[in-house]
């Protein structure tokens, strides 16, 4: 049943009864076309690309370069990388092998064991609570599932007073 409250906001966005929806065929259609006029000639944006398509030197190769390195690179964090900040040689499987024997082989945040792991990530990984990866006491390592491991990226502050309260 329609409320008054309804009818209010159908009328203030134009839709009535019996509005016929702007989603049509005809509609898909006029967009595709125009983004195929738009994709024309630019290899990265259209559809099956070859291996040789994306060589040294070429023209895709070019484009590729401009929005994936850099500050246009999806994974770009204040100029920081493995190359510029690597792992110190205490950083060891023998290491990270101890701390999830520390944790009983469990997530600290979900739970799940790690026999519980399936796919190809079949052991937990090993996160740095202050996010300093030269910092490679054990008390400031703890054992995550890739999928917690993955959230503990964002919102890093509040990450760590969470694991250390």
């Amino acid at each position: 049943m329609r409320t008054k409250y309804h009818n209010k906001i159908s009328k203030k966005n134009g839709f009535k009864k019996g509005h016929k929806s702007f989603r049509t065929k005809e509609s898909y259609r006029k967009v595709g076309k125009k983004l195929s006029k738009a994709l024309k000639g630019n290899p990265l944006l259209m559809g099956n690309h070859s291996k040789t398509e994306f060589k040294k030197g070429t023209k895709a190769w070019e484009l590729r370069g401009d929005f994936n390195s850099g500050k246009k690179h999806w994974n770009y964090i204040d100029g920081r990388s493995k190359e510029k900040d690597p792992y110190p040689i205490d950083w060891t499987d023998t290491l990270k092998e101890s701390v999830r024997q520390r944790d009983s082989y469990v997530c600290q945040i979900c739970g799940t064991h790690q026999d519980e792991l399936d796919g190809w990530m079949k052991v937990l990984d090993v996160h740095h609570i202050d996010y300093n990866k030269k910092n490679c006491n054990p008390d400031n390592l703890i054992t995550l599932c890739r999928s917690c491991h993955v959230k503990t990226n964002k919102n890093r502050g509040w990450w760590t007073k969470y694991f250390l309260t």
